[in-house]
This record gives structure tokens, C-alpha cells and sequence, in this order.
């Protein structure tokens, strides 16, 4: 079938010569029934169905259709520059993702054959349609990527194997089917990252709310405290000046000098209570607010190199020591943390949320019980201890541990608590989200660590590991 001639408007000839191409291409394929056929099922069932391990799976299963062919489907970590084996015939989703070993020393400009196996590269937009088949080597085409999309094009690699079982018209199918898993893969990941970006800002939006405006509620509270001490000074002013006019015995005099300097010692340490919030919502609002946050979809650190007892622990112990005796909460302090306590590079900014969340917790949570000696124990206590082999062999961890009396949670408990929304069975009447813990781990993680939750008898203890570099290893290491 020819193509006909039409009139083309200058504006569409782009598009025009774009479809002749294309129609050339797919008359040269000459494709038997099954080739169409399976073709056009596959692009049938990725058009309805979104969901990218779905697009992994029916990609794979293609080859099985055309006999002794199977397939790998892998992603291109531009982070790590490796290949990760997602999906194969064989196994189906590979959870999680494998590091190809050796990793396929392909070049990704063209389609090339290497351990038994025929490698397609794929890229957003696969090619330009530049298809310039010849007589001796049959349906060949030259790839090449967007030069907008240069520097991080390669998306992946299709491999079917066994190579020597293709024949010319499977790989002119396979050239044609990975034109279209390139595209539908970038638009799949593409949709994904939006997703990611777009639950993250959602979180990034509760945290706000449960660090900063819940929290800052307290402010208002001293405000209101300094404003009635204002209000106290105002009416002794008042008194004063009665008391001039009239003559007053020094008694009275005395008895109004030591209120006003009650007054002012409150207001003294209202001003003080200040200006420690006022640190802590400033240092929350920046390690919240960072522009990276927004633009990356993800926490962004701004690690600064700390003590993590002096700088972070204590500074949110203070914030609420106040709530903590109020509810006849004992704070019991490590007597060698000083030992475990050297500089750490970490975000202070989210570390510090992460205590505090910990610490206000620790508040609404905290019981009483009766410890292994027979006695009353209502506490809160805190410390870190060295973990090794963490986060792989031959290197070490800290592990930083908040202690709180009360019933134990169950196996269960302790393997949900971190999710968003999780609230225990005991929570209802006290205030709460459930977002805390799942921020605590979300900062955790993104500092390579991990949380966890362990069961005593007394009590519960919520931990958090922290992985140590190898410099920070060797001068704790010196120091001991």
C-alpha cells in the first residue's frame, strides 16, 4: 500500500513526515499475525492500565508469547550509575530491585548483544525516527536520544534472551515494542515522582501543623501570662501614685516594692520562656520551609556537625520539663552518655523535632507502674549506647534510646506505631494525630538510619540508629 499524495498546511509537515516515516516503518516490519497481533494487545493493555509493577509484568510476559524467548526489564539508577533487574519472565517482580552483577556494559545509543542476551535500550523518546534499514544487515535502527534529556535520557534496558533465538522479525518487533515501553515508562515514572512530590508536600503540610502551630499554641499561653503581669505592674503604678498623694506608712511601701519585684522576676522568666520557644519554632520553621523540600519532593538535609546530647536532647528536654512535672514524670538522666557523645554530622533542625515529638509523647503517654523492687516508677529516661555492625558489617551505629514507664506495647503495636495514623488502643481522650512517629522515621531514614520499638516489662523504649561515617568512626575510636 502506497502512500498517497495530499496536501500538507506548513504547519503540520513536521507531523506529516513524522507519520509517512512511521508508516514505512511498520510496511517494512511485514509482521505475521502473531507479531501484530501481540503488538497491539500490548499497547491495548498498558493504554488502560497505569500502574508501573503492572507495566513491568506485562512487559516481561510479551516474549513468552513467541516462544523460547524470555525477558529482563531493567531501570538505569542515574544516583549509583547501575542497572536494577525490576521484572523477568522467570521470576516476575524482583522486590526488592536486584543490582545487575555484572552490570550491563551496554552502549546506549544502540541495541547490542552481550551474555546470551539482546539488550534494547530505552529512552523517553526512543530515537528520532531515523530508520534506515539496509540489505545486509536486515531492520536496524540508530538511537538517538533527546539532546534536551542528554545527560539523563537512558531510563533502562529491555534484554531478551536467549539472543541466538531471535530471528529478523522478532528483533524488528522488539525494536518497535521498546519504542513504546520508553515512552510509557517515562510517562509512568513521571507520574510517580508527581505523586511522590505531591504526598510529600502533603506530609511536609502536617508536619508543619504538628511541629510548628500546635506547639506554638504554648506561645500564646505566655503571652497571655505576660500580658496579666503587665496588667499587675499597671495596677501597682496606680497604687504608687495613690500612695504619694496620701502618705502611705513604709510598711505598705515595702510590702508594694517586694510585688512589683515578684512581678518582675515572673516576667523576667516569662521573657526567658520566649525567647526558648522563639530558637525552637525559628530553627523548626528553617529546617521545615527549605526551599530544597519544595523543588526535591523529599526532606533535604543541611547536616551540621554537633554533640547530640548538649546541642539537640537537652534544649528539648527543657521545652518540657515544665509538662513533664506537672504530670509527676521523673526524668532520669544517663550517667555516661558523655562517653557516647561525640560530634555527629546530622540535620539539628529535624533531629531536634524528632525529641521533641519523642518528649511530648512522653508527657501524654508516661505511666505509672511498680518496678522490679516493689516501688512506684513513673519516668522518662534517655541515652545512647554503640551498635555494631550497623548499617553493614564492620561498621557501627549509635543508637539513641527514649525510655517511658507504662504498659508494653504488643508485637503488633510496635510494628504499625510508625506508620501515619497510627494511634494505640490506650490513646482515646488524649489529644493526637498519629503523625509524630512516622515523622520520626521519615527523618530517620533520610538520615540512614532506622526506628524501632522495644518492650520491657517497666515500659516502653523508642530508638532510633544512626549510622557513624568512617571518619567520625576513627576519631571515636582515638578518643577511647
Amino acid at each position: 500500500m502506497s502512500i498517497p499524495e495530499i496536501q500538507i498546511p506548513p504547519p503540520l509537515q513536521h507531523c506529516a513526515d513524522a507519520l509517512s516515516q512511521a508508516i514505512r516503518l511498520y510496511q517494512e516490519m511485514r509482521f505475521d499475525q502473531l507479531h501484530d497481533t501481540l503488538l497491539k494487545a500490548f499497547v491495548d493493555i498498558v493504554h488502560n492500565d497505569h500502574a508501573l509493577d503492572r507495566f513491568f509484568q506485562v512487559s516481561v510476559t510479551v516474549p513468552l508469547f513467541l516462544g523460547d524467548l524470555q525477558a529482563e526489564f531493567y531501570l538505569f539508577n542515574q544516583k549509583t550509575n547501575h542497572f536494577l533487574r525490576v521484572c523477568d519472565s522467570r521470576a516476575g517482580l524482583i522486590k526488592p530491585p536486584q543490582v545487575a552483577e555484572p552490570a550491563p556494559g551496554v552502549d546506549i545509543s544502540a541495541v547490542v548483544d552481550r551474555d546470551q542476551r539482546r539488550f534494547y535500550p530505552l529512552f523517553p523518546r526512543t530515537g528520532t525516527g531515523r530508520h534506515e534499514p539496509r540489505p545486509d544487515k536486515g531492520c536496524q535502527e540508530h538511537y538517538d536520544p533527546d539532546p534536551y534529556f542528554a545527560s539523563h535520557s537512558l531510563l533502562g534496558l529491555y534484554a531478551v534472551l536467549p539472543a541466538e533465538n531471535l530471528s529478523e522479525e522478532d528483533h524488528c518487533f522488539f525494536q518497535i515494542l521498546t519504542r513504546w515501553l520508553g515512552n510509557k515508562l517515562n510517562n509512568r515514572l513521571i507520574a510517580n515522582r508527581h505523586l511522590e512530590h505531591l504526598q510529600f508536600l502533603n506530609s511536609l503540610g502536617r508536619d508543619i501543623g504538628h511541629n510548628i502551630i500546635v506547639p506554638n499554641m504554648h506561645l500564646k499561653y505566655l503571652l497571655r501570662q505576660m500580658e496579666k503581669q503587665l496588667n499587675g505592674l499597671k495596677e501597682l503604678e496606680n497604687k504608687a501614685r495613690a500612695m504619694a498623694e496620701k502618705g502611705i506608712s513604709l510598711q505598705d511601701v515595702i510590702k508594694n516594692i517586694d510585688y512589683c519585684r515578684r512581678q518582675r522576676q515572673a516576667l523576667e522568666q516569662s521573657h526567658r520562656e520566649l525567647l526558648k520557644h522563639h530558637t525552637q519554632i525559628s530553627l523548626y520553621l528553617e529546617s521545615l520551609f527549605r526551599e530544597q523540600h519544595f523543588k526535591k519532593g523529599h526532606l533535604v538535609l543541611k547536616p551540621t556537625r554537633c554533640f547530640v546530647e548538649r546541642d539537640i536532647i537537652l534544649p528539648q528536654l527543657d521545652l518540657y520539663k515544665k509538662k513533664l512535672e506537672k504530670q509527676g514524670i521523673t526524668i532520669e538522666r544517663p550517667v555516661n552518655m558523655y562517653q557516647q557523645d561525640f560530634p555527629l554530622m546530622v540535620d539539628v533542625g529535624l533531629l531536634s523535632q524528632v525529641y521533641a515529638n519523642l518528649f511530648s509523647n512522653a508527657v501524654k503517654y508516661t505511666r505509672e507502674i511498680i518496678d522490679h523492687r516493689g516501688k512506684p516508677r513513673k519516668a522518662l529516661a534517655y541515652g545512647a549506647e554503640m551498635v555494631d555492625d550497623f548499617p553493614t558489617p564492620g561498621h557501627q551505629g549509635i543508637k539513641f534510646n527514649v525510655f517511658t514507664t507504662g504498659p508494653p506495647l504488643s508485637e503488633d503495636e510496635r510494628k504499625t506505631i510508625f506508620q501515619e495514623g497510627h494511634r494505640l488502643a490506650n490513646s482515646d481522650g488524649i489529644e493526637g494525630s498519629g503523625h509524630g512517629l512516622d515523622f520520626i522515621r521519615r527523618v530517620i531514614e533520610v538520615h540512614g538510619g532506622q526506628v524501632g520499638c522495644e518492650a520491657t516489662p517497666e515500659g516502653n523504649n523508642f530508638y532510633f540508629i544512626l549510622p557513624i561515617s568512617p571518619i567520625e568512626e576513627q576519631k571515636k575510636h582515638e578518643q577511647s
